[in-house]
């Protein structure tokens, strides 16, 4: 029979662990041991999926020997020798989350944090306490017996972890080749949120519907009523007139191109002696009439659409001023520390939120590099990335969307997902710094866009970029 790894880590780490950790980070232990019986099963599950295939079982193999281990032996220690010690602990749990999990680790942390009622910081830092001794655990249960002695132990673990999965984590981490029931479980209660937002949307369209058919439905009955007073002789002139104001209606700005010609119509008939005729008298009239209300009416709809705009302004300043009311004065006070380089998306986010919150609120990176091709952030320039989520930290409510953008190289499928990696990696590195995954959402738009002509270097050097955006 396989060994339990879930027993052994609850044997040798989870209480020392809950203990020292929850009066580390300030959390209750009820809180901590909940938020650890999510996180042991999530990540010996990924391992366990990634330890499925002989190369993933190799690169496990690599972190493996580079674990010390010996931090099984004195938990307790690493706390009482103070936060010097502990940063060691969380830097070396970072390392290993970074290359297990990827851009999920935001994620991982908001299923955590819903679960046991943590914060995410709390949730984020006991994430990386946690991960040393579960792999500190493995490396010794797999001493000198490489990596067929790994895969064994692995695959041993299906059946103890798949009752002790929280759920939805098998959808999140993409645990493959555990697949059944759990797949089957998360993808089911997937359709039915998808399914009831479905039909919610339905009914909101088939509402817009109605409305839009009642107004068409007034109109018609306006005009036929036009029609009967104006008589048969006059019939085609207050089309003519029904036509102009439900132009007029739609477009304002297109109202002549009715306008006119029927206004000539009329003319003619009066200039050959028609005018005579009671019924176009009539109709001239009401085609005058409805084309003055008509002119009228699209004055007052351009003056209101003009108001519109202007309150739209207001409303959206006003909007991003309440997400930044809340305000932990702490973290706001340690900005004053940061010296935010010119034109980094700190210094543009910065000049937003002194300035009243006018505009889009869209900062672009300016610091911010890749490895060429990759998601990888380029050392130093994540700086840019920290500095905006120590803002973020001063106003905890404000939420932000991170889209990705390429140039036009290469194939454009493979731009698109490069540039969704890319803003998952800044994402990552945001939730590293404390920040809930919750707050942050991401997208990659791949080459569209376009913000410089992709015919120079310069100008496709631009067009690589990553952009954030208050969420209002």
């Amino acid at each position: 029979m396989s060994v339990n790894l879930l027993d052994l880590f609850k044997d040798q780490v989870s209480g020392a662990l809950v203990s020292n950790a929850s009066k580390f980070l300030g959390e209750s232990s009820e809180n901590t041991s909940s938020a650890l019986g999510n996180i042991l099963p999530s990540l010996l599950g990924k391992i366990v999926d990634q330890g499925s295939t002989e190369k993933g079982a190799g690169g496990l193999m690599d972190m493996l020997t580079k674990q010390d281990d010996s931090i099984l032996d004195d938990i307790g220690g690493i706390f009482s020798k103070g936060s010097g010690s502990v940063n060691g602990l969380l830097n070396g749990g970072s390392g290993i989350l970074s290359a297990l999990l990827g851009n999920k680790i935001g994620g991982l942390v908001d299923l955590v944090s819903g679960a046991s009622g943590m914060k995410s910081s709390s949730s984020s830092s006991l994430l990386k306490m946690a991960a040393p001794f579960i792999f500190g655990i493995i490396k010794r249960q797999v001493a000198n017996k490489g990596i067929s002695g790994l895969m064994s132990l692995l695959s041993g673990q299906k059946s103890h972890l798949k009752s002790a999965m929280p759920a939805g984590v098998g959808s999140l981490l993409g645990l493959s080749s555990f697949g059944g029931d759990m797949v089957d479980k998360v993808t089911g209660a997937a359709g039915n949120v998808v399914g009831g937002t479905v039909d919610a949307g339905k009914k909101v369209v088939g509402a817009a519907g109605d409305v839009v058919g009642g107004t068409v439905d007034a109109g018609k009955k306006v005009v036929g009523k036009a029609g009967d007073v104006v008589g048969d002789v006059g019939r085609g002139a207050a089309n003519v007139a029904g036509n102009v104001a439900d132009t007029g209606a739609k477009a304002g700005g297109s109202i002549l191109k009715w306008l006119l010609p029927a206004l000539l119509v009329l003319a003619a008939l009066s200039f050959f002696g028609i005018k005579t005729c009671s019924p176009i008298d009539n109709a001239t009239d009401m085609v005058k009439d409805t084309a003055g209300a008509v002119v009228e009416k699209s004055g007052d709809m351009a003056k209101g659409a003009a108001d519109a705009v202007g309150d739209v302004a207001k409303g959206a300043a006003d909007m991003a001023s309440s997400a930044f009311a809340n305000v932990n004065e702490a973290a706001k006070n340690a900005l004053g520390s940061i010296k935010f380089a010119a034109g980094s998306a700190g210094s543009q986010m910065m000049e937003f939120i002194d300035g009243g919150f006018k505009g889009s609120g869209k900062v672009t990176f300016k610091n911010l590099t890749f490895a060429t091709g990759s998601a990888a952030i380029s050392g130093a320039t994540a700086a840019e990335v920290d500095n905006l989520a120590a803002i973020l930290k001063a106003y905890p409510d404000v939420k932000i969307s991170v889209d990705g953008y390429t140039d036009n190289t290469g194939n454009a499928e493979a731009n698109v997902k490069l540039s969704k990696a890319r803003a998952d990696a800044v994402k990552a590195r945001l939730v590293s710094q404390g920040i809930a995954g919750a707050r942050v959402v991401t997208s990659g738009k791949g080459a569209a866009s376009p913000v410089a002509s992709n015919d120079t270097a310069e100008g496709r050097a631009q067009n690589r970029r990553i952009e954030a955006t208050v969420m209002k």
